[in-house]
């Protein structure tokens, strides 16, 4: 099961918020086997998803932000994924091989009402490692 998240083979709901996808870039393989060729497992991660943006580019409310950590430490490789008024996830013991499933979620989460994506649109490889769900901020009257 693969969701389209491309500015042509998806329909964004009007007045969506603007999600963000975290990529953790300083996320190791192991304790014992920190880097690969000079790079952690956060960087193939995060490279593996660009290589699919180059040909399935995301919606204009969705964002792509690398970040040096996500509080995962002990569960590598980690990505969270955030947007207002929805509960902000992070998903850990990801590997570069689920970057395609990572874009699949992205989709299922954009187009969430809370953030709550049902158990049956989560990627396989994805199911079980979520590792963190944290509430949305209050809207604040002005």
């Amino acid at each position: 099961m693969r969701r389209q998240i491309t500015r042509n083979k998806s329909k964004a709901k009007a007045g969506r918020q603007a999600v963000t996808l975290y990529v953790c870039r300083s996320c190791v393989w192991s304790e014992a086997e920190r880097e690969q060729d000079g790079k952690r497992q956060g960087e193939f991660l995060l490279a593996a998803i660009k290589q699919i943006l180059l040909r399935t580019p995301l919606l204009k409310n969705i964002g792509l932000r690398a970040v040096h950590c996500l509080s995962g430490c002990k569960s590598p490789c980690n990505v969270a994924f955030r947007s207002a008024g929805k509960f902000g996830l992070r998903f850990s013991h990801l590997t570069p091989d689920n970057a395609g499933d990572v874009l699949a979620f992205l989709g299922a989460y954009n187009d969430s009402d809370a953030g709550d994506v049902p158990e049956a649109e989560i990627p396989q490889s994805m199911r079980g490692n979520l590792t963190a769900r944290t509430p949305p901020p209050p809207i604040r009257s002005k």
